[in-house]
Parts: structure tokens; C-alpha cells; sequence
């Protein structure tokens, strides 16, 4: 290679190496800064922030409150049925289900538990059966009562409940008048006398109790069963006007034949109301297993022993609606808690108010206010059922309260 031709090529890489320089230093330049201060009325453009992610969908292992709560309910009926079922309790998931239905739809409404405890008491879940007082369904109510509560669907009221209603009450001062009678009877002395005229006070104040329900069958009624009853409730006044003047200066053979005239008029009532009651029993009890037969096509006992529920509904629209389980729970929740108010004004103390309550819907306000006010010396009945409801009360309340007690419980709620 000539000398020239290396010096050319010399010449060359260096001017290619001057231009790489020059390119690299253009390109690392740093931008100049702007010192001029900006216009007033300038605004600085701030960019929105990226939209935040969207929440993540919650994940479906974790229950919502809703959820727990009915996981919650479930769990709680299904103890309540299980202690039930202990009790010799027929369809006890049934009758708690629809007890506690109705609980959660009242506006105000005394404990499941005592709801149970009194529907237990009442009919051992038997819901179709009918007393001899002419009691019905559930919550065994009588034709009074479901009107008391203001129900309006169909109710059986025949001629025979009518007297056998009307008896009933209407003897109850002629019952008072021998009560007191018979203790001079027995025993004849100022102290005694003193006693009974105690008695005859508190008879007298009571003598229209439980006279204004009859009033509620008046739309069932003609108009001579109000000419009865008004007759009754005079001659009733009278009887006890008469024992007055008798313990004020009659002597003890007078007592004694005014005592047996009068035992004699009651106990005719109290035959006249049992004869009544049991013919009305009879014919409802009748009717009701001739519609079950004619309706689901097999015999009344089977479809009583395992359809109860699904007949309690026809006969409820069918026949009375008293048998309507539905309607009997709803009743239960208005009437248990009537009875209480009624609880809270008779008691003498807080503690005897459950008692008290169980006492006036076993034996109504007319039996246990004379009871109270020593009219009656007992009721067998109503002081076993007064024991006997507060005792399945707690029972349940207790098998509630193993539920939070037991851990696999706890865990049983957060699934």
C-alpha cells in the first residue's frame, strides 16, 4: 500500500470518529431551564389519577350477616325440635318452624321458648285435636278467644256451644254463693262469718267477669240468648244480695237451705254446659273427619297421623280456621301476650309473671281471679299447668344455650 493511500485512510477514521463523538454529546445534552417567570392567569393541567382497580367480588366461602343469621335460625329450630321431640312432641320440626314464623312477623312477641312451652302444654303438638271445651288446633282456642284476637275467618259455632258458653260463665256466682254459704254451714261463728262476708265482698265484685266475652258470640247468637243472659245476671245479683242479708242476721238453717237451693242451681248449669260442650266437641270432630276423608281420599286417623300440617290448612279455610296451624301460631303470639299485660297487673312480684301467664291462658281471668281471691280453694289443672309451662320454658332455653357452648357449634355458624 502506497504511503498516500495510508495517510487517506488515517484521515478517514478519524473524521468518522470526530462525527460518533459530536452524536454521543448531542444526545446526552441536558435540557435548558426555563427561567422566565409564567403569566398569572396561567393554569397548571393536573392529570387525573388512574382508576383505582375494581373490589374484588367477595369470595363466596364467606357467609354474609344474612346468611349467618339464618344459618343461625336454622340451627336454633332445629335444637328446639330435637328437645321437642325428647318431650313426645308430634311434628316437632313442623311446630317450631311455624311458631317461630309467626314470632319473627310479629311486631312485638313474647320468647319462642314460652311460645313453645304452651303450645306443648296445650297439645303435645296434636294440632288437629278438639277439647271438650269446644278448644281447637294449635293453640287449642276457643271460638271467645279467636274473636278476642280480633280473627275473622270461619268459626264452628253452633247452638250447643252457645249454651254450654253461657253456662259456663253465668253459673260461676251461683259456684261463689255455696262456696261461701257452706262455710257457715260448717262452722258457724263470728270469726267465720267475718270470712265469708270477706268472700261475699270479693263475689260481688267479680260476678260480671268473663260476661262481656259472651257478647263476642252475639253475632252466632238469636236474640233470646241475650234475654237469657241479661235474665241470668239479675238473678245472679239477687242470689248474692240474699246471702248478704242471710250472713247478716239468717241463721245457720236458713243458710243451709239457701246453700242447697243454690248448689243445685249450679250444679244443673254445670250439667247443662258439659252436656253441651261434649254434643259440640262430637259434631266438629265429626265434620272434621268426614272433609279429611272426602278431601285427600283416605281414612281421618292416617291423614291425622301424617298429613297434620297439610290439613290443618284445608280445614282451616275448609271448616274453622281455628285448625289452620298458621293462624293457631299467629293467634298464640296475640293471646300469650294479652295474657301477660294481664300477668304483669295480678302478680304480686316480677318472679310469679311467667306463672301468672300460664295460669290465665290455662284457666282464664274468671277462675284465677276467684283463686286469688280464695272464691276457689284450687285449681288442680291451672296450678299443674302454671309449673308445668315455666319448667319447659327453661328446658328449651337451655338446650339453646348448649349452642353456643359447644364449639363445633360456633364453627357450624362461620360455614
Amino acid at each position: 500500500m502506497s504511503r498516500d493511500w495510508r495517510i487517506a485512510l488515517l484521515v478517514s477514521w478519524f473524521v468518522l470518529l470526530l462525527f460518533c463523538v459530536a452524536s454521543f454529546s448531542a444526545a446526552h445534552r441536558p435540557e435548558p431551564i426555563d427561567r422566565t417567570i409564567a403569566a398569572p392567569s396561567a393554569v397548571a393541567v393536573v392529570e387525573p389519577p388512574p382508576d383505582p382497580a375494581p373490589p374484588a367480588e367477595p369470595s363466596r366461602a364467606v357467609p354474609t350477616l344474612g346468611e349467618v343469621a339464618a344459618d343461625h335460625i336454622e340451627m336454633r329450630a332445629s335444637v328446639l325440635a330435637g328437645e321437642l321431640a325428647s318431650m313426645w312432641t308430634r311434628n316437632p320440626d313442623q311446630l317450631v318452624r311455624v311458631i317461630q314464623n309467626a314470632s319473627r312477623q310479629a311486631s312485638g312477641s313474647p320468647s319462642i321458648t314460652l311460645l313453645l312451652a304452651i303450645a306443648h302444654a296445650e297439645t303435645n303438638g296434636k294440632i288437629l285435636d278438639v277439647s271438650e271445651a269446644g278448644a281447637v288446633g294449635l293453640a287449642q282456642a276457643t271460638p271467645v278467644a279467636a274473636r278476642q284476637e280480633a280473627f275473622d275467618g270461619k268459626l264452628f259455632v253452633t247452638r250447643d256451644y252457645l249454651i254450654g258458653s253461657r253456662a259456663y260463665i253465668m253459673k260461676k256466682p251461683l259456684g261463689d254463693a255455696d262456696t261461701i254459704a257452706s262455710l257457715i254451714v260448717e262452722r258457724d261463728d263470728e270469726r267465720t262469718r267475718r270470712k265469708a262476708k270477706r268472700l261475699l265482698a270479693s263475689a260481688l265484685a267479680l260476678r260480671l267477669e268473663g260476661v262481656h266475652e259472651l257478647d263476642l258470640l252475639l253475632p252466632y247468637a238469636t236474640p233470646s240468648y241475650t234475654e237469657n243472659i241479661q235474665r241470668a245476671k239479675k238473678h245472679n245479683l239477687a242470689v248474692l244480695r240474699e246471702l248478704e242479708r242471710l250472713l247478716g242476721s239468717g241463721s245457720r238453717a236458713e243458710i243451709r237451705s239457701f246453700r242447697d237451693q243454690v248448689r243445685r242451681e249450679y250444679r244443673d248449669l254445670k250439667r247443662t254446659q258439659a252436656d253441651s260442650w261434649r254434643r259440640y266437641q262430637l259434631e266438629l270432630a265429626g265434620k272434621r273427619d268426614a272433609l279429611l276423608e272426602e278431601h285427600f281420599g283416605r281414612p281421618a286417623s292416617e291423614v291425622k297421623k301424617e298429613l297434620p300440617y297439610e290439613a290443618a290448612e284445608f280445614l282451616g279455610e275448609a271448616l274453622d280456621e281455628r285448625f289452620s296451624a298458621q293462624r293457631m301460631a299467629e293467634f298464640l303470639v296475640r293471646h300469650l301476650e294479652r295474657k301477660a299485660e294481664e300477668a304483669r297487673r295480678l302478680a304480686r312480684k316480677n318472679d310469679d309473671v311467667e306463672e301468672m301467664t300460664a295460669a290465665l291462658y290455662n284457666g282464664g281471668s274468671h277462675n284465677v281471679k276467684r283463686m286469688l281471691a280464695g272464691l276457689i280453694a284450687s285449681l288442680p289443672e291451672t296450678q299443674r299447668y302454671m309449673k308445668k309451662v315455666p319448667a319447659t320454658r327453661r328446658r328449651l332455653d337451655a338446650s339453646i344455650a348448649s349452642l353456643f357452648m359447644t364449639p363445633v357449634d360456633e364453627s357450624a355458624i362461620s360455614r
